[in-house]
């Protein structure tokens, strides 16, 4: 988790932080960063991005929703969101698949999208405040991510490159590769 708070709190376009985490890690996180706002979350990942919204000041006019699995987030993408903010109501963080990707039902392939415009997608994911928040209070959908809701409401969602070094940590394997990328030795 100190990677990306840094890498946040080092970047220019940032104004403040608001982590949202579980209620049981809450003073721990507090007293790991003072200077910044820990709230409670909530039973789902939308509902703790709810939560993050509601805490931000009423003039905030953009924000970036990222979660700490995804903790090799750097500079760079950070900013590519904040540029594209000045265009899109949304934007979302993603690298090309380098894989064929198929959509199948019942060990059936149903689908096979062509590859040139299958992308993975990451965080952070930037919005206009007050996009986001609509989103969240009228589509009731329950989503892995934050993009979809605005999506859902038909609003054009932009995308910008984000980092293969940007991935999910959700593994073993993935937190071994991310301690090896921190200690810069590949």
């Amino acid at each position: 988790m100190d990677y990306p708070i840094q890498t946040f709190s080092e970047c220019n376009e940032i104004d403040r932080l608001i982590i949202v985490v579980p209620e049981k890690f809450r003073i721990e996180i507090q007293k790991a960063y003072p200077g910044h706002s820990v709230i409670f979350g909530g039973s789902s990942r939308k509902e703790s991005a709810f939560n993050g919204l509601l805490a931000c000041p009423t003039e905030t006019e953009k924000v970036l929703i990222h979660d700490a699995a995804r903790a090799m987030v750097d500079d760079s993408i950070i900013t590519r969101c904040f540029e594209a903010l000045d265009y899109a109501k949304a934007v979302s963080t993603v690298v090309p698949t380098k894989d064929t990707v198929v959509e199948s039902k019942g060990n059936i392939i149903v689908n096979m999208p062509i590859r040139n415009n299958i992308f993975l997608e990451q965080t952070p994911q930037g919005f206009h405040y007050q996009t986001i928040l609509k989103a969240h209070t009228t589509i009731q959908v329950d989503t892995t991510d934050d993009i979809r809701l605005v999506n859902e409401m038909g609003i054009k969602c932009a995308t910008v490159e984000g980092s293969e070094n940007n991935f999910k940590i959700t593994t073993k394997q993935d937190y071994q590769l991310a301690e090896i990328l921190l200690k810069g030795s590949i």
